[in-house]
């Protein structure tokens, strides 16, 4: 059958070689008069296609596509064919040889021959389900290796110095030059970080602006001499387009021995210590963990490994308590927050202070993000039965925002649960603010049109700024409770509560207080006029039972009044 597709010797060594360069994006060519049909190998081999050479391969390839798109894609290959589209443009479902669906982008064209007559249809077939192992703008190898690597190195029982590095303020450089442009400081970058790491160890690319480190048998002091280099590098080492540029990075580092925890447990640690480099140490090396020597380090490595496993099997062990949100005219509570908590059998009940943080770097936390979600707003239809207007609130992480599919996630789970779209709150966490300006934005602005709110939590700390006020879709404010402890006697704070208010009542902006904890604080901050109190003066994080339990007694108050 091969020769019915007439490639010349030269045109089958180009297919060949091009159609091997990668894992997920294939390539098809057809004869139109013979309708025989060459594909990629790695194709054949993930969708368990006939053979690289198929006969009728439309209807063949047809067989794989999810139902729903089928028409769809017939379609768009009648308007190709037909001449009414130039090109073949289509992203749809295709079942793999396991019987699981991956999504892929399809592009393809109409190549005529010397009468003009439509000779060979060819094109690409990107499946969106395979990782690839390198990085397209710095050509190292990507986060997707680094777990590998580590998962190697636990495997082995081996021990291991891991640092991660992240630039500050990198979208920054995308706005004022373009995204182009800062794919070449990233490609520079990573050629500079593996010169220094050469024969040491390897380095990967992460998401966004972010490169991990992968060494054996490391140190401290390795460490912090290697990102002290690395800081150098960043500083004044790069020349792109003729133009200097100088970078600001932060960096968080885990040492581990004898296959202590699992490969994601570790990336969350790390993540984790980037995070605090980045929020408290103004750019200084921070460890997971305050000494990696101890066994206080080792504990909590087998701590975070656990919580991860307990995610996989199901967010084992995984409830939520809510805190109720009370109006500050009337004291009603309209509306609660809800706030994951976790117990284990061995551990106890655990603080949520010491898994959150670096739980929400966890690529696991996407999956149980949606189980928080879907948990509260199901808890939320019965608050619902009792006033139409009440709100959940419930925490975003950067984790969820970042990855692709979380907006489909969030309708979907409005349409299970049948909960009101104008009753959900989504919460920034803080890292979610450090998200590329332009993508925040765009996914903003999809929850406000469906009538999601969007609240800034804890503002007025970490990355908070007023131009996201200006820049963002925002329903409302939470001021941070940093502000309210001391806010009766220090003058500093409430100015700097008196300005948030105002600001926001300017643009038509909601205001939650968070941390009232004693009628004094609360009759003081009554003067800044905000909408809407929470702290343990009302009520500390409790189950639902005792919110629809207040939420009854109330109505049922007001009903008689």
């Amino acid at each position: 059958m091969s020769a019915e597709l007439e490639l010349s010797g030269l045109e089958a060594r180009v297919f060949e070689a091009f159609a091997n360069t990668s894992n997920r994006r294939y390539l098809y060519l057809c004869n139109m008069r013979t309708n025989v049909s060459r594909w990629s190998r790695s194709a054949v081999e993930y969708f368990g296609l006939p053979g690289e050479y198929i006969y009728d391969a439309g209807n063949v390839w047809a067989q794989h596509i999810h139902p729903d798109d089928r028409q769809m894609y017939f379609d768009d290959l009648n308007a190709v064919f037909s001449g009414k589209k130039p090109c073949h443009s289509l992203e749809y479902r295709a079942m793999g040889k396991d019987g699981n669906y991956v999504v892929c982008s399809c592009r393809g064209i109409v190549l005529k021959g010397e009468n003009g007559e439509p000779d060979l249809f060819a094109g690409t077939l990107t499946n969106h389900g395979v990782v690839e192992s390198i990085d397209g703008v710095t050509g190292l190898y990507n986060g997707y290796e680094f777990m590998n690597a580590v998962r190697g190195l636990i495997e082995r029982k081996e021990s291991a110095l891991v640092v991660m590095l992240g630039v500050s303020g990198f979208s920054t450089i995308n706005s004022v030059y373009d995204y182009a442009f800062g794919n070449k400081v990233l490609a520079a970058l990573a050629g500079q970080l593996s010169a220094l790491v050469h024969g040491r160890g390897t380095v990967y690319r992460m998401d966004g602006a972010r490169f991990a480190f992968c060494m054996s048998h490391g140190t401290a002091e390795n460490a912090r001499c290697f990102y002290r280099k690395a800081q150098e590098i960043a500083r004044s080492r790069l020349n792109v387009d003729g133009i200097c540029v100088s970078l600001t990075v932060c960096g968080g580092a885990m040492i581990f021995d004898k296959g202590v925890g699992s490969e994601s447990s570790v990336r969350a640690g790390v993540s984790y210590a980037l995070e605090c480099s980045k929020r408290d140490g103004h750019g200084e090396l921070f460890f997971s963990g305050d000494n990696h020597e101890d066994e206080a380090h080792r504990q909590t490595l087998e701590l975070m490994n656990r919580i991860h496993t307990s995610v996989v099997q199901g967010n084992r062990g995984f409830y939520l308590l809510y805190q109720p949100m009370v109006n500050a005219k009337n004291n009603a509570v309209q509306g609660m927050e809800a706030l994951l908590r976790w117990h284990d059998d061995e551990y106890g009940e655990v603080s949520p202070g010491r898994f959150v943080p670096w739980l929400e770097n966890d690529p696991v936390f996407f999956e149980l993000g949606n189980w928080i979600l879907e948990r509260a707003l199901a808890d939320g239809m019965k608050l619902l039965a009792i006033r139409s207007d009440f709100v959940v609130n419930i925490n975003v992480a950067y984790t969820q925002l970042s990855r692709n599919g979380f907006r489909e996630a969030v309708m979907e789970i409005l349409q299970r649960t049948g909960f009101p779209a104008e009753n959900l709150c989504l919460e920034l966490t803080e890292r979610c603010r450090t998200l590329d300006m332009n993508l925040l934005r765009s996914e903003l602005e999809f929850f406000i049109a469906h009538g999601i709110r969007i609240a800034l939590d804890d503002f007025g700390t970490g990355e908070s700024s007023m131009s996201l006020l200006r820049d963002l879709p925002i329903s409302s404010l939470k001021i941070d409770r940093a502000f309210i402890s001391d806010i009766v006697s220090n003058e500093k704070d409430q100015a700097i509560v008196q300005m948030i208010c105002h600001c926001a009542n300017r643009l038509d902006m909601e205001v939650c207080v968070e941390g009232i904890e004693s009628e004094d604080v609360r009759q003081f901050v009554d003067g800044y006029m905000p909408d809407c109190y929470q702290g343990y003066f009302f009520s500390k994080p409790v189950p639902l039972e005792a919110v629809l339990q207040c939420v009854q007694q109330q109505m049922a108050e007001a009903a008689t009044a």
